[in-house]
Order: C-alpha cells, then structure tokens, then sequence
C-alpha cells in the first residue's frame, strides 16, 4: 500500500510542475552552433534511454512467464502479473507513444503553437 502511496504523491509532483512549467512564457530557442549540438546530444541520449526501455520491456515480456508467480512475486509491482506488467513495461509504452508523438509531429510538420506574439520581448 505505501507503494501506492508513494506512486500517487510522485505523480502529483510532477502534474505539479508541469502545470508550473506550462504558465511560463517560453523563451525563443538559441540558434547557435552549440545549442544545435546540445539539443542533438540531448535527443541522443532520450533516444538511447528509450531503446533501453523498449528492449527491457521485450526482455521481460520473453522472459516472465504468467504462471510462475515465484519469478515476480517479490518485484516491483508484485504479487500479481498485471501490476507487474504494468511496473516494468509501463515506462516503454510511454516512451514509444512520445516516440510516436514526436515522429507524427516532425511529419506533419506540427508545433506547439508559440504563445508569443510578433515583436514581443522579454521583460
């Protein structure tokens, strides 16, 4: 139960913040050379981290098997399969939908919409 708990009060903490990051005017981003790189560097390494994700998530959907509850009783997520699942693959399902979100948006050649509006500057 506490690990409900504790699941439930991360969550919070992070609508929370993305609620905070959201009301926040967006800078425009730099259009340097090393801003190029880093945010190349920074899709990298998102894109190594879900790889990962996605290749675990195949691992212990191969590996895990439904009726021997004796190999996932005592992980995260435990005792039943589902909230096993859930635990371990969870986070692949999240990165291949954003992956999938991203790939759609490039695309189409969707944005955020700026909430800027022309001539504006930072105060």
């Amino acid at each position: 139960m506490t690990g409900l708990i504790v699941a439930a009060l991360v969550a919070a903490g992070l609508i929370a913040a993305g609620r905070t990051a959201a009301r926040r005017s967006a800078r425009p981003p730099a259009d340097g050379r090393g801003s190029r790189l880093l945010r190349a560097a920074a899709r990298l390494l998102l894109l190594a981290a879900g790889a990962f994700l996605v290749a675990r998530a195949g691992y212990i959907l191969a590996a895990e098997h439904p009726g021997r509850p004796e190999t996932y009783r005592h992980a995260w997520g435990g005792p039943y399969y589902i909230g096993f699942i859930t635990v371990h693959v969870g986070p692949a399902v999240l990165a291949l939908f954003l992956a999938g979100l991203s790939l759609y948006r490039t695309l189409t050649g969707r944005r955020r919409p700026s909430t800027r509006t022309p001539g504006q500057t930072n105060v």
